[in-house]
């Protein structure tokens, strides 16, 4: 359901990372969205169903279960699994065949085929299963025309297993892009700036090689053409990994420094044949698939729901061009009339140095704008702004179209996302608006909290909550967890107890400051029962605080009780499955 227009904050289509993180279907063209871009999307949420990427006269399936690929498949008759035993030497043409004439008796699997009758080792076929469907995905996502459709919720076929870490895949896949492949997808951006910023996986997670994490590390801000001429021996790797960092969120692309000279631009590059040369073997399902219709290459028309997302500001122009458009015409190619020399001019003084027009400022996206984002803080911090204003969606909103909306506005608003060479007050305002992006996602996104909220609104309680003092708690707290990293545990007390008097409901708040209490105290055994206390009392408020758990853990853990380590643990791994610092701590306690 489209946000209603008087929030300010409609959208005209939901974007493929919200819809795959909020679990909606979606569509769309390859040549808007790369696969390599999909892929990730698909990973980093921990997304479950089945992504299909359709280039002209090929079909490609790749079935997730949590963010891990455990099902690749193709329809066409070329990436067929014999061809690909064939190549690896495991089977002859002559064992081919005959398991194809007994795959009828055995269910119409050609595996199981080959396992029955003996003909390969039964300890080989999951190897070469998970090679098949790696290679599989290679293929897919080396596609850039075509289109692609995304079905959440449909689950790998029976027997299935992960392929491999999904971030190695997706590296594999672009390691195994040329030179003029790895130019064509960057486009444009190959002539713009650099920054790295944060996104929803952290760059160690790549495994990029030695040679790839120098590559990276040049990264920094230089025209992206400029780091890769510089480097020529490597200039390939620096823009490929380029790509792979862009693709994954974690490399965005601004206009150059100021004061860089633009490199000449590039001549246009005719695009590459689509269709890739036969290659000697192939991979598919065991099973056959229903080959899809081709597709044409142009993108076809495409109906999206609507979602929320801030719109840019009149007048604005986004910093980063299509990652597919064609670098424009130069200008000395365009012929001109001949002119006759200028005569020279009289030497002038030099006139006093003049600041540098705002004009770049409308050059930058609006969460880099700290007119729009004063603006836009002022308005959803407002006494008169509700909840479902934050997040631009109605109060009758589906909780699908309420999760889309957090999951697009986070994503712009996120301070990590804020690019180099933006006003320094940025960040704070991008803080402030994402806290508050993150409270009403807090409130919007928990049912029971959501019917307690709306009632509220109806009947006129709770009109009185200080916003500006809940975003004031809530800088005020990360400062307080900054200094428990840096083991300044005092200082941190005295920041939790001032967020605690700015905003007494936030239950968090107390867990951190009980913790640091336990920590500081001589004897830990004695105040362990009411440190403990207050934690539990705070879950009670605030269940879903993985971070408590991991205290009560940790707790147990420095008074020598591992059974109750253990035992706290489990439960926060109950709330939170994916909280690496409790696998770790679990880990370590069964050693």
């Amino acid at each position: 359901m489209a946000p209603g227009a008087r929030y300010g904050l409609a959208a005209p289509e939901v974007t493929a990372a919200a819809a795959i993180a909020a679990g909606l279907p979606q569509e769309g063209a390859l040549d808007r969205e790369s696969g390599l871009h999909l892929f990730s999307l698909c990973a980093s949420t921990q997304a479950s169903g089945r992504l299909t990427l359709l280039p002209p006269g090929k079909g490609y399936r790749l079935v997730f279960r949590k963010g891990a690929v455990e099902h690749a498949s193709s329809a066409s008759p070329d990436d067929a699994l014999p061809r690909f035993l064939l190549f690896r030497g495991a089977v002859t043409e002559a064992q081919v065949a005959q398991a194809e004439a007994a795959r009828d008796q055995v269910g119409g699997d050609v595996v199981a085929a080959l396992v029955t009758l003996r003909l390969v080792n039964p300890g080989d076929i999951a190897r070469w299963l998970q090679e098949h469907g790696a290679q599989l995905v290679t293929r897919a996502l080396g596609a850039e025309q075509g289109t692609w459709r995304w079905e959440p919720g449909v689950a790998p076929p029976p027997g299935a297993f992960s392929l491999g870490p999904p971030w190695a895949l997706l590296g594999v896949a672009v390691r195994a892009l040329d030179a003029a492949a790895v130019r064509r997808r960057l486009g444009e951006r190959e002539q713009l700036g650099t920054a790295r910023v944060g996104g929803r996986i952290r760059p160690e997670d790549l495994r990029l090689t030695p040679q790839e994490a120098r590559a990276a590390a040049q990264l920094d801000g230089r025209r992206l053409a400029d780091v890769a001429r510089a480097s020529s021996a490597e200039a390939t790797t620096v823009l490929r990994v380029a790509l792979l960092l862009a693709e994954t969120e974690l490399l965005t692309f601004v206009p150059p420094r100021e004061g860089e000279a633009p490199p000449a631009p590039p001549p246009a590059r005719q695009a590459a044949p689509v269709l890739t040369p036969p290659q000697p073997m192939a991979a598919a399902e065991s099973a056959p698939t229903t080959t899809p219709t081709a597709t044409p290459t142009t993108a076809p028309t495409t109906t999206r729901a609507a979602g929320p997302a801030l719109t840019p500001p009149p007048g604005a122009t986004p910093a980063v061009p299509p990652p597919h458009s064609r670098p424009p015409v130069p200008a000395a190619a365009v012929p001109r009339p001949a002119q006759p020399p200028p005569r020279p001019a009289a030497p002038r003084p030099a006139a006093p140095a003049r600041p540098a027009a705002p004009q770049a400022a409308a050059a930058l996206p609006p969460q880099a704008d700290p007119v729009a984002l004063q603006a836009l803080l002022s308005r959803i911090t407002a006494k008169d702004a509700d909840l479902f204003q934050v997040l631009g969606v109605k109060p009758d909103a589906a909780a699908a179209a309420v999760k889309v909306a957090y999951f697009q506005l986070a994503k712009t608003y996120h301070p990590d996302t804020v690019p180099a060479g933006a006003p320094p007050e940025v960040k704070k305002l991008c803080a402030d608006v994402f806290s508050r992006i993150g409270e009403a996602w807090g409130v919007l996104g928990d049912e029971a909290r959501r019917a307690k909220y709306t009632e509220d609104l109806r009947t006129g309680a709770g009109v009185d909550v200080d916003i500006m003092n809940i975003l004031q708690a809530e800088n005020v707290f990360q400062a307080g967890t900054l200094l428990v990293k840096a083991r300044r545990y005092e200082e941190a007390i005295v920041k939790f107890s001032d967020a605690m008097v700015l905003n007494p409901d936030e239950a968090e708040f107390a867990m951190w400051k009980a913790w640091c209490e336990f920590l500081l105290a001589a004897d830990k055994k004695k105040v362990h029962p009411a440190a403990a206390g207050l934690i539990e009392a705070g879950l009670k408020k605030n269940p879903r605080c993985s971070q408590g758990y991991l205290f009560l853990g940790q707790m147990a853990k420095l008074l020598g009780d591992l059974p109750l380590a253990e035992k706290q643990l489990k439960r926060g791994l109950g709330v939170a499955p994916d909280h690496t610092d409790m696998q770790r701590e679990l880990k370590y306690l069964r050693k």
